[in-house]
């Protein structure tokens, strides 16, 4: 039996995975509360973190009815990007500055700006990946500019699942997957970066873990945190990975030719490639690493089921009838046009962007066409990463959908017809979790092997290796319909 916990913005879920029946044996969900008292600020209490797992880790060895000896080891899945500080006695310096954090922006602006100046290249050229507001780079600068006694006071920085690993292990180490989203990992070479770490303060490197291997335990759970957990102390903690890495393994995405795309409040598209792409030309990509020794190229957009529940809402649609309403509307909902920016843009980066629906005529302006409007608008900004990964040279056979929107079939077929890709849905839908208790098997089964390196793709479950019945295939009249429509959408965007 193995452990994944995935902690995540709105919450932490635990899934309990035998890997001989290869099913999930029982499964759990705590939310966890934001902070955001000013305006952009999104920050959390790690505490609350800790108390989830505590919670979702007792939570599922009950409702399994195992003995807590059976469960060999535990992987973390956390949420990208996010900022945690403790001091020289090991305490929490702060909240937890989150990746969609966004009064950051001034701060990262200033420090590009000076990095390019005083290097003659932008800080792509030593990372191989472009620095968006949501990197962990941004946070640290502001703390570094707002808070300077709490600046001065920091002994360790951690990723969200570093962490959590390290309340779990008393290690402190990071993974190349995770660490690629902070801002100063340089990603062709898999190490920090030391030109961005010392443009912020020649002081850090000493300050940054060590970097383990994606297959490497990040350490054992202690005598501390097993009596915590219910658990037995020294089962292995495999190097986790952030979630989007982790939802890579979940789906089964860890060689080239697939795509998973994540339907939940953002959206991202993602991918494996055997090695660093080049993204110069391509900023709307962040060029990861992933955590399964490869590299992850992704492309991420907000506003996705939180855009399109806002609309469901305002227009008294139930949950349950979003399928029926989907499907009583035709394809370019009668010209309706939705560029759903509730809260900016990321796919295209405009932070300041609003939300707008154009083409409203008094034939085309009712319930159906409007919600259409919304799903469709959300994804053709998905499907444009698409595009962008084809330009790369990246090319694709399937389209692995997961998230609250993989629920509905009439979306799944519309991004298959938009696409033009076979999509699946994968029989777990908690990619993130179900990523962190295989990576969990992956580690202990090297473990137990010492000198002879099992390959992830072994340990998979035949629920993911043989994928591919079940598939929603394009329709070629509604794909031929799409078509014009996504070229016009992209060319009608407001600027």
């Amino acid at each position: 039996m193995y452990l994944g916990i995935d902690c995540g913005t709105q919450g932490t879920k635990v899934l309990l995975w035998d890997a001989e029946t290869e099913r999930v044996v029982a499964s759990s969900y705590h939310t966890c509360e934001l902070i955001s008292d000013r305006p952009g600020q999104k920050e959390q209490h790690p505490a609350a973190w800790l108390d989830a797992i505590k919670k979702g880790v007792q939570a599922v060895i009950a409702r399994a009815g195992i003995a807590p000896e059976q469960i060999a080891a535990m992987g973390v899945s956390g949420q990208q990007h996010g900022l945690v500080l403790l001091d020289e006695q090991d305490a929490l310096i702060r909240p937890a500055k989150l990746w969609c954090d966004t009064e950051t922006v001034p701060e990262l602006n200033a420090f590009l700006t000076r990095f390019n100046a005083a290097m003659g290249a932008p800080v792509a050229h030593f990372t191989g990946i472009h620095i968006p507001v949501a990197f962990t780079l941004a946070k640290l600068l502001w703390v570094k500019e707002h808070e300077p006694e709490a600046y001065q006071r920091i002994a360790k920085l951690f990723l969200p699942h570093e962490y959590v690993n390290y309340w779990l292990t008393g290690h402190y180490c990071a993974e190349y997957g995770d660490a690629s989203g902070t801002g100063w990992f340089d990603t062709y070479n898999r190490r920090w970066c030391k030109e961005v770490v010392d443009a912020i303060d020649p002081q850090l490197m000493a300050k940054l873990p060590p970097l383990i291997e994606a297959h490497q335990p990040a350490g054992y759970l202690s005598a501390a945190s097993a009596v915590l957990l219910g658990l037995p102390e020294g089962i292995p903690v495999s190097s986790g990975g952030g979630d989007n890495m982790m939802s890579a393994i979940g789906t089964g995405n860890i060689a080239p030719g697939i795509l998973t795309m994540s339907l939940g409040t953002s959206g991202t598209l993602f991918t494996h490639a055997a090695q660093q792409i080049e993204t110069q030309h391509h900023p709307d990509i962040n060029a990861f690493c992933s955590s399964s020794g490869g590299w992850l190229p992704l492309v991420s957009t907000m506003n996705v089921t939180n855009a399109i529940n806002a609309f469901r809402e305002v227009m008294d649609i139930p949950l349950v009838e979003f399928e029926n309403y989907l499907n009583n509307s035709e394809p370019g909902a009668g010209g309706l046009w939705c560029y759903p920016w509730l809260n900016g843009a990321r796919l295209p980066n405009r932070p300041d962007a609003t939300a707008s629906v154009m083409g409203i005529t008094s034939r085309n302006f009712n319930k159906a066409n409007l919600l259409r409007s919304v799903v469709e608008g959300v994804t053709f900004k998905l499907c444009k990463g698409i595009e962008i990964f084809q330009q790369c040279g990246l090319h694709f056979d399937q389209l692995r959908v997961i998230g609250g929107g993989a629920n509905s079939q009439a979306w799944c077929q519309l991004i298959a017809d938009i696409s033009g890709i076979e999509v699946i849905r994968p029989t777990v839908s908690d990619a993130g979790a179900l990523g962190a208790a295989l990576q969990a098997r992956w580690c202990n089964e090297n473990l137990q092997q010492p000198g002879e390196m099992i390959a992830l793709h072994e340990i998979l479950p035949a629920s993911l290796r043989d994928i591919g019945r079940d598939a929603i295939l394009p329709c070629p009249q509604q794909r031929a319909i799409y078509q014009p429509i996504y070229a016009r959408y992209h060319q009608n965007m407001p600027t």
